[in-house]
């Protein structure tokens, strides 16, 4: 199995430049696998994967068969670009988690990252921020200087305003006029359904999507006890709570949230991958590779 990078807090406090970061990231995690197992077929040899049901058997290589004792399947790079749309969730709310469980941080490597191995595969990545006041954009282009355009974004972006989405990130997805990949980076923590709208947005223009969604181990956890003064990172309305009392509760509460965001994705037919942000980023690339495959 792969494992990228940990990204605890003293990596993200070592490593400011994000072009460093995301090869880090990326080529740990190839190093993991040996060899990518999922790019598609061409004309040249790139990959392997694990062998599965209805695969074509000339594509077999039986020297690593002989050596392992198991099937794995050549792969060859894919000549046909994608148009790959990254949207990141800049809103106060993702700017919760301590040290590297940062859902803001995480989530800028992950898109960093996710640029560079987009470029890798010869891909034209974009990148969208959004919170309830602006959309900073990057259209999606295979320039070779690409990715650094995104580097940049992403290191000067900060998390602020509600994940209440504005008509100018509508018009953006509005603006996708040929299918592509997109990915959405976000806590979904927004006033009514406007998250869930971006989703149905993406949908209605006929993009292939992945929901990432990053939650802290603290929001997952609730690791306090006692009295606490929580308050509202985007509203600044503060409650008192017993977090030993209110932690079934709210756990519960959370899961049938994430639930629901997941359900909406089923619906929708897209991938739903619920991130903790101190763990690697391992299910993300894979999730994403998966899905790039299929294209």
């Amino acid at each position: 199995m792969p494992h990228t990078l940990n990204l605890d807090a003293g990596v993200l406090a070592a490593v400011e430049d994000l072009s460093l970061l995301a090869r880090l990231v990326v080529e740990g995690f190839f190093d993991g696998l040996h060899r990518s197992p999922f790019l598609g077929y061409s004309t040249e040899f790139s990959a392997y994967r694990a062998y599965t049901q209805g695969d074509n058997l000339r594509f077999i290589d039986w020297k690593v068969w002989a050596r392992t004792d198991e099937f794995y399947v050549k792969q060859f790079e894919d000549d046909t670009n994608a148009r790959c749309q990254i949207l990141l969730d800049a809103s106060a709310s993702m700017d919760f988690g301590e040290g590297g469980g940062n859902k803001f941080d995480y989530g800028r490597v992950l898109a960093a990252a996710l640029s560079y191995l987009m470029v890798r595969q010869h891909d034209a990545p974009g990148l969208i921020l959004f919170h309830e006041e602006a959309s900073q954009a990057l259209p999606a282009q295979a320039t070779r200087h690409q990715a650094d355009e995104i580097y940049n974004l992403l290191a000067k972006a900060r998390a602020q305003g509600r994940t209440t989405i504005g008509r100018s990130l509508f018009e953006l997805i509005g603006s996708f006029t040929r299918r592509g990949l997109t990915v959405v980076i976000s806590d979904f923590f927004s006033q009514g359904e406007s998250s869930l709208e971006i989703l149905r947005k993406l949908d209605a223009m006929r993009q292939e999507v992945i929901v990432f969604h990053p939650l802290a181990p603290e929001e997952l956890d609730l690791p306090y006890h006692e009295e606490y003064l929580m308050e509202d990172s985007e509203t600044g309305e503060q409650l008192p709570v017993n977090a030993e009392a209110v932690r079934k509760e709210y756990q519960q509460r959370l899961g049938a949230f994430c639930e629901a965001i997941q359900r909406e994705c089923v619906k929708l037919e897209m991938d739903y991958v619920r991130l903790r942000t101190d763990q690697p980023l391992d299910a993300a690339l894979i999730a994403y590779l998966e899905r790039r495959a299929a294209l």
